[in-house]
């Protein structure tokens, strides 16, 4: 059962480190939840843009740990 303060306030769902399946970065993301207010929220590897989903209470926050390992120079792709 929830009350109004867990309503109205968030908390840190999950942290963690994540390597990209696409490029071969790794990166941390840092999921914000609030009960009840939770849906499925897109976050997005740094390095080469690819999409990945979590359930959150809002966009997840993702910082850079180690670049690219795909031998790609580019940003995006």
């Amino acid at each position: 059962m929830s009350n109004a303060y867990e309503a109205a306030h968030g908390y840190l769902k999950d942290d963690f480190e994540q390597t990209c399946d696409n490029c071969g970065a790794v990166f941390r993301v840092t999921v914000p939840g609030q009960k009840g207010h939770e849906e499925s929220e897109e976050y997005y590897c740094p390095e080469c843009g690819k999409e990945y989903h979590v359930r959150a209470s809002n966009s997840p926050s993702v910082i850079l740990i180690s670049g690219r390992t795909d031998g790609k120079t580019n940003k995006r792709g």
